[in-house]
């Protein structure tokens, strides 16, 4: 047997370094282009996927914060708008996306802490195929009253009044499952109250039944609420964030209320799909949070009846943990159902 200072053992020992050699070599090479790609990385467009139709609000603060990222990235991002089945389709388009950090997915409520307890079956898992980088906008919502069906001068008031008329003061939503039918049936518990469910296909003919007396009350957004508080049609009773917002610097939010479960406005974020590489991961969170710091971007958003929430990815993801659970809660408590 040879030893270590025999000649043949030593020239074993150099052809297996020689030979080694090229796939170390290929192995550095194939870390160093990864490496390399993700601190390129963005090298082309972006694809900012928003689950509503053009024009609403979801789409308006998607293209605000397209417009801020596309500055700060160096690239285009472009919003593509694939509406229907409660988001599901907008979900489960970026779910099956190669995670490259080119095609990214504006998500709220809906798709990432509702639908899975609310749909018997998704084509997508939001809490395992989805990563959170940013928060984008959250969008106060106003319970507002028809103050001839509902005649009370603030919030205490109308928990005393619905409690003594249990089951006779109705209310709308944009139908069952959605965040304004979960809110409300969340405030009935929260108070112990009772009302009476009235869901509609939209919210234009749900407010024109408001104004008209044929409902009590609804939750809508902040944008609408200022406005027709403001023509003196409905009267504001609280909001649904933690602090007051300017539109309606007057009114109360239900959190000071007695209500601390219902800081509950609706917000909208933007995830990645799962798969993702760290670095470019860590370049999407870097810039989307140089973005929601920014004036302008906060400037732009009070334009639009929205507020800035800066959430990094930490905080974001122990924020859906909180989100799930309580949405959960609602869906269960409600027993609805939704299907595709």
């Amino acid at each position: 047997m040879g030893t270590a200072s025999d000649p043949s053992h030593v020239n074993t020992r150099r052809r297996l370094l020689l030979a080694a050699a090229p796939l170390a070599a290929s192995a550095f090479s194939g870390g160093a282009r990864a490496a390399a790609a993700g601190a390129d990385y963005p090298t082309r467009q972006l694809t900012l996927v928003c689950p509503f139709p053009a024009g609403g609000s979801a789409d308006t603060v998607s293209r605000l914060a397209a417009h801020a990222l596309a500055a700060e990235l160096g690239q285009s991002v472009v919003v593509e708008n694939k509406a229907g089945a409660g988001g599901n389709i907008a979900a489960d388009y970026v779910a099956r996306a190669p995670a490259d950090g080119y095609t990214l997915l504006v998500a709220g409520q809906a798709i990432l802490a509702i639908n899975k307890p609310l749909y018997r079956k998704l084509p997508y898992d939001a809490e395992k195929q989805f990563r959170f980088v940013s928060m984008i906008a959250s969008m106060p919502n106003v319970l507002v009253i028809n103050p001839k069906t509902v005649p009370v001068a603030g919030i205490k008031e109308f928990v005393a009044y619905v409690k003594a008329h249990p089951g006779d003061v109705s209310y709308g939503s944009n139908g069952v499952g959605s965040l304004s039918h979960l809110t409300t049936e969340m405030l009935a518990k929260a108070g112990g109250m009772k009302f009476l469910h009235v869901p509609y296909k939209g919210s234009a003919p749900l407010m024109v039944d408001l104004v008209a007396g044929r409902l009590g009350f609804c939750f809508t957004g902040s944008a609408l609420a200022a406005q027709m508080v403001k023509e003196g049609s409905v009267k504001a009773l609280a909001v649904t964030t933690s602090e007051r917002i300017r539109a309606l610097a007057d009114v109360p939010t239900l959190v000071e209320s007695g209500f601390p479960e219902l800081n509950a406005p609706s917000w909208f974020s933007i995830v990645a799909p799962s798969g993702v590489k760290p670095e470019v991961f860590a370049r999407l969170s870097k810039a989307m949070a140089r973005v929601t710091a920014s004036p302008d971007y906060i400037a732009a958003l009070d334009k639009a009846a929205s507020i800035v929430e800066p959430m990094d990815p930490a905080a974001g993801e122990a924020r859906l943990k909180r989100e799930r659970a309580f949405w959960t809660e609602a869906v269960t408590m409600t027993g609805a159902t939704a299907h595709d």
